[in-house]
């Protein structure tokens, strides 16, 4: 199902051909994809409504935000519509919202109270993400554990994960918002062909795919990832990676710099039938006055190989 076809409003769409078009109109990418960039990359103190001017000023026609600070779960609706308003008059799409309280009220967790408290949070995700014409959520499908610390285990994971999206499925699909469902280091959904088979268990198409190319790195390859997930992948996530955690440590990656083969990156993604935002997630450097601008010729160039 195509982006428009999930979608209920002309306003609240995130219209990935208009988006991509301006960046075409620069010469900057093929018009199928849209310069995102991550809220991360700017100084945490910096208002949304900033960040969203300094994305466009650096090239950049979308952005994604976290469910947290100005667009924290007690934030008025009032507030939400101006941020929403700020980006509009930007002219930035907000790409996608980050459901980022299910860290705290994770939906597999062994306490009932806990897994209803975080299925709330995604409900009023989809509440905040139609004031702010936002078509999709990020969400984090669950933790085994963190590093060596082992917290719950994966079949469990599987099965309460499970339980409770199917609860929330309803609320995103009368919201018209996608639940994209990202591979990070939880220790859950550890392969393509498990994410494949997590995402198509509800058979619904709210249910996608945001799709990290770094994570993915110190045990499988982005492009075969993409391969195998296709056209559930509505969001991306752009990030470099070496092949071992060892020789990252060492030396931190750039888009530029690590082991991600950015030309068959985007090969795929066009065989996949992509479109839409491709999403720099790289955290602020205070040392470096022209990270922005670096990032955004970097993804250009990145954009350029497809």
């Amino acid at each position: 199902m195509s982006e428009a076809e999930t979608s209920g409003s002309t306003r609240r769409h995130f219209s990935a051909v208009a988006l991509g078009s301006a960046v075409a109109a620069r010469g900057a990418a093929p018009e199928r994809f849209v310069k995102g960039i991550c809220f991360g990359i700017f100084p945490s103190r910096m208002p949304f409504a900033e960040r969203c001017r300094a994305a466009k000023n650096a090239g950049f026609d979308a952005i994604e935000f976290p469910m947290a600070g100005e667009l924290g779960p007690d934030v008025s609706r009032d507030a939400i519509q101006r941020i929403g308003e700020a980006a509009r008059s930007a002219r930035v799409g907000i790409a996608s919202l980050w459901v980022s309280p299910l860290a705290a009220t994770p939906v597999n967790s062994p306490d009932a109270e806990v897994r209803k408290q975080g299925c709330a949070v995604i409900a009023k995700a989809v509440e905040f993400a139609r004031l702010l014409d936002c078509s999709a959520l990020l969400v984090v499908p669950g933790r085994v554990g963190d590093g060596a610390k082992f917290e719950i285990g994966y079949e469990t994971t599987w099965k309460l994960v499970s339980e409770e999206l199917k609860k929330v499925v309803p609320i995103a699909e009368s919201g018209k918002v996608l639940l994209t469902l990202e591979n990070v280091s939880n220790r859950f959904l550890v392969s393509p062909l498990e994410m494949r088979a997590f995402i198509d268990q509800f058979g619904s198409p709210w249910v996608q795919s945001h799709f990290d190319t770094g994570n993915v790195m110190y045990f499988g390859y982005p492009q075969d990832w993409i391969a195998t997930l296709g056209s559930r992948i509505r969001r991306v996530h752009v990030k470099n990676r070496k092949a071992t955690p060892q020789a990252e440590a060492q030396h931190p990656s750039q888009l530029l710099e690590g082991d991600v083969d950015w030309k068959a990156v985007m090969a795929a993604l066009i065989r996949a039938g992509y479109r839409g935002p491709l999403s720099p997630e790289i955290g602020h450097d205070p040392d470096d006055s022209g990270q922005l601008s670096a990032i955004s010729k970097a993804l250009d160039q990145i954009l350029g190989m497809a």
